[in-house]
């Protein structure tokens, strides 16, 4: 089982009329009737044919957009099970978000008593210093 749309070069949202069209036009220059003894012209004409089978009975289609939507949701899943997850998103701990403020800013937000001084600027007395962000953002030293 194939795109049909991509196997009849259509949007999703085709008409029927636009369906009807296109696998007209494919099978007449796919036909194995045109190119006797092709194998590849008469497998594409069965391909063709499927897909206008699938795609121009209402019900079918509709079952077979379903299908192709659950897997897209699938493999959209599968990809955010199996992103790699880093050791400091998964350290954090939401119980006790003060002692994650801390270790990343520097000082405590509730008592503003520093507890890294590393991750503080020591010229500035504010504890979260966002001088220098400002300066290199408008262009300007302060």
């Amino acid at each position: 089982m194939g795109d049909w749309y991509h196997i009849l070069q259509i949007s999703e949202n085709a008409t029927e009329e636009e369906i009807k069209a296109a696998y007209r036009k494919l099978a007449k220059k796919y036909h194995p009737d045109t190119h006797p003894g092709n194998k590849e012209y008469e497998r594409r004409f069965l391909e063709i044919s499927e897909a206008y089978s699938i795609l121009s009975d209402y019900k079918k289609r509709q079952a077979y957009d379903e299908e192709q939507w659950q897997k897209i949701q699938s493999r959209k899943t599968q990809k955010r099970s199996t992103k790699k997850r880093t050791p400091e998103a998964e350290s954090v701990d939401f119980q006790n978000i003060s002692k994650s403020f801390e270790e990343f800013f520097g000082f405590n937000p509730d008592t503003r008593d520093i507890v890294n001084e590393k991750k503080l600027n020591p010229e500035s007395h504010n504890p979260l210093d966002t001088a220098e962000l400002f300066e290199k953002f408008m262009g300007i030293k302060l």
